[in-house]
């Protein structure tokens, strides 16, 4: 017998049975946790390659704005299309029945000042800026799809206006702000070529370009240091620069286009006067006339001459908030109101059809939309192309039984409360209150049913008002409309299912509790001395009494607030410096409190405990100024588990406590320094990670899962 080959085949044959064994456990842990089986997620794996967080994008808008006099064209059959951005690049067209859209790309922060133009082969041009690097950029599409390039990497690009010569290739007029210059590329068969064209102090903004027959360019720009128009154009000898109009402050929202002899014309905005203004230049020089002058009218100019060399303007006018357009024909200028439905007209761009008909896009800033008129013999018609909106602060994040993600949050572009929840399908969107502006401050919480319930407060009213859903739809309801009531509020639902919330009283400077049974809705002052009851966070205890953490802002200290059989109880948690601001609460199994907290004096993420021998502090993040916007949860081993924002870094970080002390991980650092910032973190019957965070670049609302690397492979769907 050959012990040997005998052993071989035996290990063999268990190493195949403890192989089939882990992958039957991992397929078994995978097939509950959300965020891994669905959709395409980005990984992020930590330093130490133990663990690995799995982003998805819940309610990721278009945001878009800062759109050029040249991001519309029109096809060969007169059909639109149009360039526009901000978080990325977009491109919608019009083929006479649908509007379609691509993202051209789908970097961070691109899309600004874009400027398009359409090949002889109909394939679309963009230049375009890219905020987050400073960069300009350019894209084009052929038929292998989008390409990108970056153009100039040291100027910021702003106020790009583009045109292709006879030879197809590119040119780019732009705005240098590390420098104050008006710029211009262009590539030929060698690459791309940079120049300098005016660096006389602060010049270049509001670029507007066009090239001649020769393909010689002409740019029309603002003098920012001394409120001129100016004109630049190059011919054989090199560049020219003029000043058109330096009547006081004059040249603002240019839009440039040459007649048939190669001579400018320019519309602008006069500023001193608030006049919509037209320049043009022949052989006897430079002739300016005010088109409107009724007043703040004129600005976001976009040009066109017809087949008849008459200048077509079109134009946001403030008094108002609408926008116009205006021609010129033999007999004068004729004004007209396209759009006066909210505040509209901003940012617009007009191109003439081959019968001299104009059409134009524009931006509607009531409802943050893009739109696109057009005229024909039956007068002028409107159309929403795309709608923008920026979404994910005041985040409240809940997992329900099946550990799926639910989220509460506002939706700061359209004012609105809105609420996400993924099921097996994917993730589901509603908007629960659009009534003013309300939901910038809300508080999430899920009934045995798994119905959401949510605190919010009413910025045009300044209510604290609550939203349930039922098997009949959302309800919503008024808690208090005493004063400028309901910020910093928190959450919770007792046994009853009956809403217990802790808020702020901004009128009286209090912290207030307020709590629904069956005979309605109970309002109680739990502290008011001084001004106090900010960053209040709630949890309910066993027997169903409220506590509360919350910031003493006169005091510049973390209290805390409890209530039981004999009332309400308050103590002083940390007076160390400027403490308490963004905490976070959770009891443990013994109901003692648990808090997370920002020290905004010393620029660190704190946590304090409650035991039988009293209050214990304890920093635990202190790397530069980190700890805002705290969220706390506890393990079922009473360790706590936090997400915060790294201020320095620009990112989410997440920090645990087991028997070996605290550590640290970087999430996301992709999310730049935020004005503002939001995350909720909860934890799932197996204590993974589960955090819902605001990405402010890009104006979206994220979900990340925290999850052990060794099953990656196998669980997560490559990106």
């Amino acid at each position: 017998m050959d012990v040997a080959k005998s052993w071989r085949q035996w290990f063999i044959w268990a190493l195949m049975v403890a192989l089939v064994g882990l992958l039957l456990l991992v397929l078994l842990l995978g097939s509950g946790a959300p965020g891994t089986a669905w959709g395409v997620p980005s990984v992020h794996v930590s330093a130490a390659g133990s663990v690995v967080w799995t982003v998805e994008c819940v309610d990721c808008p278009k945001l878009f704005s800062e759109m050029s006099d040249r991001s519309l064209r029109l096809d060969a059959a007169g059909h639109p299309h149009i360039a526009y951005g901000e978080d990325h690049l977009y491109y919608a067209w019009y083929d006479g029945t649908t509007w379609y859209y691509e993202t051209a790309d789908s970097s961070t922060l691109v899309g600004c000042f874009a400027s398009l133009t359409l090949d002889t082969a109909g394939y679309p041009h963009i230049s375009y800026s890219d905020v987050l690097n400073d960069d300009l950029k350019y894209a084009y599409r052929d038929t292998s799809g989008w390409h990108i390039q970056t153009v100039d990497d040291t100027a910021g690009g702003r106020d790009t206006s583009l045109a292709l010569d006879g030879s197809g290739y590119p040119h780019i007029s732009y705005y240098d702000p590390m420098n104050g210059d008006l710029k211009y590329a262009y590539r030929d068969a060698l690459g791309w070529h940079i120049q300098t064209v005016d660096s006389a102090a602060n010049v270049g903004k509001d670029t507007s370009l066009a090239l001649d027959g020769s393909g010689y360019p002409h740019i029309s720009y603002y003098d920012d240091t001394n409120g001129d128009l100016k004109y630049a154009y190059r011919d054989a000898s090199g560049w020219h620069i003029q000043t058109v109009d330096s009547a006081g402050v004059v040249g603002k929202h240019t839009s440039l286009a040459l007649d048939g002899r190669g001579y400018p014309h320019i519309s602008y905005y006069d500023e001193t006067n608030k006049y919509l203004k037209y320049a043009h230049f022949d052989s006897s020089g430079w002739h300016a006339q005010t088109v409107e002058d009724t007043g703040f009218s004129g600005e976001y100019t976009s040009l066109a001459l017809d087949g008849s060399e008459y200048p077509h303007i079109s134009y946001y006018d403030y008094p108002n908030s609408a926008l116009k357009y205006a021609y010129w024909d033999a007999s004068g200028w004729h004004i007209q109101m396209v759009d006066s439905a909210g505040v509209v007209g901003w940012h617009t761009s007009l191109a003439l059809d081959g019968s001299g008909y104009p059409h134009i896009s524009y931006y509607d800033y009531t409802n943050r939309d893009l739109k696109y008129a057009y005229r024909d013999a039956s007068g002028w018609h409107m159309q929403m192309v795309d709608s923008a909106a920026g979404v994910g602060l005041s985040i409240s994040l809940v997992l329900d039984k099946h550990s799926y993600p639910h989220l509460s949050y506002y939706d700061f572009i359209n004012g609105d409360l809105k609420y996400a929840f993924r099921d097996a399908v994917g993730w589901h969107i509603e908007t629960v209150d659009s009534e003013g502006y309300v939901g910038l401050h809300n508080s999430l919480a899920l009934d045995s049913a798994e119905h959401p319930h949510i605190s919010y407060y009413n910025y045009i009213i300044y209510d604290l008002k609550y939203a349930y859903r039922d098997t009949s739809g959302w309800h919503i309801q008024t808690v208090d409309s005493e004063g400028y009531v309901g910020l910093h509020n928190s959450l919770a639902l007792d046994s009853a299912e009956h809403p217990h919330i802790s808020y702020y009283d901004d009128t009286n400077g209090d912290l207030k509790y307020a709590y629904r049974d069956a005979s309605g809705w109970h309002i109680q002052t739990v502290d008011s001395a001084g001004d106090v009851g900010l960053y209040t966070s709630l949890a309910l205890d066993g027997n169903g009494y409220p506590h509360i953490s919350y910031y003493d802002y006169t005091n510049d200290d973390l209290k805390y607030a409890y209530q039981d059989t004999s009332g309400w109880h308050i103590q002083k948690v940390d007076s160390d410096g400027e403490v308490g601001r963004g905490s976070s609460l959770a009891l443990d199994g013994s109901d003692y409190p648990h808090i997370s907290y920002y020290d905004w004096m010393n620029g660190s993420l704190k946590y304090a405990y409650l035991d039988a021998q009293g209050w214990h502090i304890q920093t635990v993040d202190s790397d530069a100024d980190v700890g805002m916007e705290t969220s706390l949860a506890l393990d079922g081993s009473g360790y706590p588990h936090i997400s915060y924002y790294d201020y320095t870094i620009g990112g989410l970080k997440y920090a645990y406590l087991d028997a070996s002390g605290w550590h640290i991980q970087i999430v996301d650092n992709t999310l730049d320094r935020c004005e503002h910032f939001s995350s909720s973190l909860a934890l799932d019957e197996r204590s993974y990670v589960h955090i819902g965070y605001h990405d402010c670049l890009n104006s979206d609302l994220k979900y990340v899962v925290q999850k052990n690397s060794l099953f990656l492979p196998l669980v997560l769907r490559s990106p």
